[in-house]
């Protein structure tokens, strides 16, 4: 009987019916997990599993595997990673797999080979993957924190060399260098048996601590001599003031060790470390780093208060910084990670502190300039929304501040949106916390008063010269030009700190006769008057109990008040960071602190002026070198310093109110006749 094939042939039929399905499907080892579009709004993407590679995980799937872990290993060039902890995902590829292994089971034939060359699709949703780049991120976190910490064990391991080198040194003093008691003369003998009462007296200083102390020490030479050797006094007192060996090494660079012997013991220490940039003359630019103790209250003020740890000629900018003071900032870290230092076997605890301009502050963050978008160093405010004053205080210090791992975090993120890296374009350059990088009070003064008085400028032209008249009968010198280099721009006297101070508490007074717009003359005036109330009570040094609360209300009041000018230079974009520091800011910090006056960075530009003076004074051979030299000599030679003689100013009107530039203008015009 011949049988039927429908047209066929007997070979087609022999095909049909003969080959093994496997040989009809790819191999199983080429099927990938593809990544599609997702058509649910809430989905990021879709993944596409073929049901061969699902029907597998069902059947060969291990114990211990999750099936997210096996997604994982398909997915094609490992665009994405998904979550481990992803539950709904578990679950569904769970089913899904069971469903194909049934769906196959209860095929035959050419359904069977459809099901299995079909595909599944499953939807991934927010928060059920990690990105590539987000494992990147975290995997540059790890390794940076291996390289600080190898850096720092490496810190370690040089720091106990060196210790076991002076130990040795230490050691190989106390050694006899000459001849013994007994071949020498008399005057020698005495002379080396006050050395071995010196060495002794070190060497039993253990006994202390049983509550024993030595009064003389009883020894015999080779021949029999006996010498009675009593411990002085003033070995005593010598052995009272030596140092810790370790403490010194690393603190010797500071001077820390030497100013708190003024401490009472477990007390603890602030020290503000402080940088800035200076220009000593016009082709040369110095970066230079110091520190204060900021006690006593005062004294960090000055410019003896304030002491040089390290100087580099160059320029104020992240690969200057970072490569000339490395080692400083090495130094720096581990200060701040043990927390206290010995002194005379009393420990006394450390707090480190950071303080400059907002220039210098982002650099040692590692952030973008003061101008970009993301400027604050205190938190991740946009800079189109500085201006709004409408959050709650502490939104910023919580919901959107600062810290330095996710400032390193938003680093290793660094050349994707603005909006991802934040304007973490670098790395941190020190280990001290965000919370302990703190604004210079003064600098934010200085820069906000020169937006006012920019503004002021702009509303009194073309009449400029009235306003110069007002402002030099303040007692300060002043004068508005063009510039001949900048198609006719306007540019004024620089002023001083102390001048731009006395300006803002006389000239409030007299611009009712500056020709300014009526429209908003009030409003002018009112602003200068309750930013110098604002200023006076943030930078007191002992400020009320609730001033944290009323800064924070008098500045966001101060901020709506500059904007409610219609005038140019109110714009939203003229608020600058400083505004937005002084509004949520320093009010967290005078809560947690006491007070910003601590951090003002006055004494550091006055101690760069007393370093500008060090330079013109050297030979300029080895600049940074002479500089702290000089500074040296000079602190120890202070005592012999002159002292200043008292005076008491009698007459207020001609110090403050303007009497002292009205005599000086009297003696210019005489001079003209």
């Amino acid at each position: 009987m011949e049988s039927t094939n429908h047209g066929e042939g007997p070979v087609a039929a022999s095909k049909r019916r003969y080959i093994p399905l496997n040989d009809v499907l790819p191999p199983l080892e080429t099927l990938v997990v593809a990544i599609e579009g997702s058509v649910d709004p809430d989905g990021v993407c879709c993944l596409s599993i073929p049901n061969r590679v699902l029907g597998d995980w069902a059947n060969n799937r291990e114990k211990n595997t999750s099936f997210v872990a096996l997604a994982n290993e398909h997915i094609v060039d490992e665009a994405i990673t998904l979550n481990p902890e992803a539950a709904r995902l578990e679950d569904i590829l769970y089913r899904k797999s069971l469903g194909v292994v049934s769906k196959v089971r209860a095929a035959r034939g050419v359904n069977r080979k459809n099901a299995l060359l079909r595909s599944t699709t499953i939807t991934i949703l927010n928060g059920e993957t990690i990105s590539a780049a987000d494992l990147q991120s975290e995997l540059n976190e790890v390794t940076y924190l291996n390289e600080e910490a190898d850096a720092f064990i490496e810190g370690l391991q040089e720091e106990v060399q060196d210790l076991k080198d002076a130990l040795s040194e230490a050691q190989d003093s106390q050694n006899n260098p000459g001849g013994k008691i007994d071949a020498v003369s008399n005057r020698h003998a005495r002379r080396k048996i006050q050395e071995v009462s010196e060495h002794a007296n070190k060497a039993l200083e253990f006994l202390s601590t049983y509550g024993l102390v030595a009064e003389s020490l009883k020894v015999h030479t080779t021949s029999g001599k006996t010498f009675h050797i009593p411990f002085s006094d003033d070995a005593a007192s010598e052995n009272e003031d030596t140092v810790d060996l370790r403490v010194l090494y690393i603190l010797d660079r500071y001077g820390i060790a030497q100013d708190a012997t003024s401490f009472q013991p477990n007390q603890k220490i602030k020290v503000r470390i402080s940088g800035d940039g200076a220009k000593f003359s016009r082709t040369s630019s110095f970066v230079l780093l110091s520190y204060a103790i900021l006690m006593p209250v005062g004294r960090y003020l000055s410019g003896i208060g304030n002491h040089t740890i390290a100087v580099v000629k160059g320029a104020e900018d992240y690969d200057t910084i970072s490569t000339a003071f490395a080692a400083t900032f090495q130094e720096i870290d581990g200060l701040q990670q043990l927390g206290f230092v010995a002194v005379n076997g009393v420990s006394y605890n450390i707090e480190l502190f950071f303080s400059s301009d907002m220039k210098f502050m982002l650099t040692m963050l590692g952030l973008n300039a003061a101008n970009s978008i993301y400027a604050c160093p205190k938190c991740t405010v946009h800079r189109d929304c500085r201006w709004d004053v409408s959050k709650p205080e502490s939104y910023y210090s919580t919901t959107m501040a600062r810290t330095l791992v996710t400032n390193r975090r938003a680093f290793a993120s660094h050349g994707r949106t603005a909006a991802v890296h934040q304007g973490s374009v670098n790395r941190p350059l020190t280990a001290i916390p965000v919370d302990h990088m703190m604004i210079d009070e003064l600098h934010l003064f200085l820069r906000i008063f020169d937006v006012m008085l920019r503004n002021l400028i702009k509303m009194s032209e073309p009449q400029t010269q009235q306003l110069v008249a007002y402002i030099r009968s303040c007692g300060v010198s002043f004068t508005i030009w063009e510039s001949e280099s900048s198609d006719g721009k306007v540019e004024w006297t620089s002023l001083t700190g102390e001048a731009k101070k006395k300006v803002l508490k006389l000239l409030p007074s007299k611009m009712k006769d500056i020709p300014l717009p009526n429209a908003f003359l009030d409003d002018v005036v009112q602003l200068w008057k309750d930013f110098e109330v604002l200023y006076n009570l943030l930078s007191s040094e002992t400020p009320p109990p609730n001033a944290a609360d009323d800064i924070h209300l008098k500045a966001k009041r101060w901020i709506q008040l500059f904007l409610r000018i219609k005038s140019d230079g109110h714009q939203k974009k003229f608020v600058t960071p400083y505004f937005h520091v002084m509004v949520y800011h320093v009010p967290d910090a005078i809560r947690q602190f006491g007070n910003m006056k601590q951090f003002s960075c006055q004494g550091v530009e006055k101690h760069k002026d007393d370093s500008k003076r060090n330079y013109f004074s050297s030979n300029h051979w080895d600049a940074p070198a002479e500089i702290m030299l000089a500074e040296h000599r000079l602190e120890l030679l202070q005592q012999y310093a002159r002292e200043k003689r008292h005076y008491t100013k009698h007459a207020a009107a001609y110090w403050h109110e303007g009497g002292m530039q009205e005599m000086r203008s009297q003696m210019r015009e005489t001079l003209k006749y």
